[in-house]
């Protein structure tokens, strides 16, 4: 089967990391669809649709209905006439009787009847139906393929995005489809009218969530994750953050901790008391603190004046003092860690 029969929502982004086997003829009556949910459920209504079947006979079954209704939903016409759609969902979590009974029936498929069966992972029955019809795999996208989802899926809420925003709504709202599709409705909304949208309207429009997304970067400089740290700067870069915010927010974090290395002995309400945080923020600055030495932080302080001096020259440019200096201050071999 092709993608343009199932219409421009999934000829366009929906089609990304898609794979289809089968006999790839017109008029199918068999259809196995898996993968992520949010896909297999947009699949499913594009199917029906295509299909053109009368909707008042249409039947959903799932793992709790036995063989003999689930054949026998398949094997009876539609009383209008025209064909008739049954829908099986999770057929990955069949037991062996109705496997069975459904890899029989794909062997000779009523002419009436058109079967779509939707699976989350493997199933057995996927070799049978590649025999009579046709496999829908459909995967959801992940890094750069996901902010072209975005940006495809952008346009079918009536918004156009670039690169920087689609990074921007991924920070702040995560990977999952249905929360982004969700957002890109929300977007849509709060931006009408404005030819295009960029990071700085999405930071706009979920303010709270793009500024978690500062702390992640500065909570793995507390951690001394060097990789996590440095993904997490990259990626701000990419949704547009001004280099130089991020460099305060790195430099307070630095001396946020250096106080709390100075309090440690007093503990936890030390910390608390010192810089006037809630508890659990001071316990988690307490901890990271810790993972450096005193000498290590008065360091970073050096490193951080550096990339001030670079940043402000010109001489470098701003992603990468902000990156040479974050290697300097977390950077540290294993081995000369404090123990925390």
């Amino acid at each position: 089967m092709t993608s343009d029969r199932l219409g421009d929502r999934e000829t366009g982004s929906d089609r990304l990391g898609d794979r289809e086997t089968g006999s790839d003829r017109l008029g199918d009556r068999v259809y196995l669809v898996t993968g992520h949910d949010f896909l297999v459920e947009e699949r499913l209504r594009a199917l029906k649709e295509s299909i053109g079947a009368d909707p008042l006979s249409e039947i959903t079954l799932g793992a709790a209905h036995p063989p003999a209704e689930m054949l026998a939903a398949l094997e009876t016409p539609s009383l209008l006439g025209g064909a008739r759609t049954v829908v099986i969902e999770g057929v990955d979590s069949l037991d062996k009787d109705q496997t069975d009974a459904l890899e029989s029936y794909l062997r000779s498929p009523a002419p009436h009847s058109v079967l779509i069966l939707t699976a989350r992972g493997r199933t057995k029955l996927a070799a049978a139906v590649e025999q009579s019809g046709t496999v829908m795999t459909l995967e959801a996208p992940r890094g750069r393929r996901l902010v072209t989802w975005i940006r495809h899926r952008a346009r079918d809420h009536g918004i156009r995005l670039d690169d920087r925003a689609g990074w921007a709504l991924m920070d702040s709202v995560g990977a999952e489809l249905r929360d982004l599709d969700a957002a890109l409705e929300q977007l849509a909304s709060a931006t009408a009218g404005l030819p295009s949208v960029a990071a700085a309207d999405v930071r706009r429009v979920f303010p709270r969530l793009a500024d978690e997304r500062i702390y992640a970067f500065t909570d793995a400089v507390g951690d001394r994750r060097l990789t996590v740290a440095m993904e997490a700067l990259r990626r701000l870069f990419v949704q547009g953050d001004e280099p130089l915010v991020l460099f305060g927010a790195l430099a307070a974090h630095v001396r946020r901790m250096i106080v709390a290395r100075s309090a440690a002995e007093g503990g936890t309400q030390a910390v608390r008391d010192a810089l006037g945080l809630p508890e659990w923020r001071a316990e988690r600055l307490l901890r990271q603190a810790r993972s450096y030495r005193e000498e290590e932080l008065i360091s970073a302080l050096s490193a951080l004046a550096g990339a001030d001096v670079d940043i402000k020259s010109g001489d470098v440019a701003p992603e990468v003092a902000l990156e040479r200096a974050l290697i300097s201050i977390v950077g540290a071999p294993e081995s000369q860690r404090p123990r925390r």
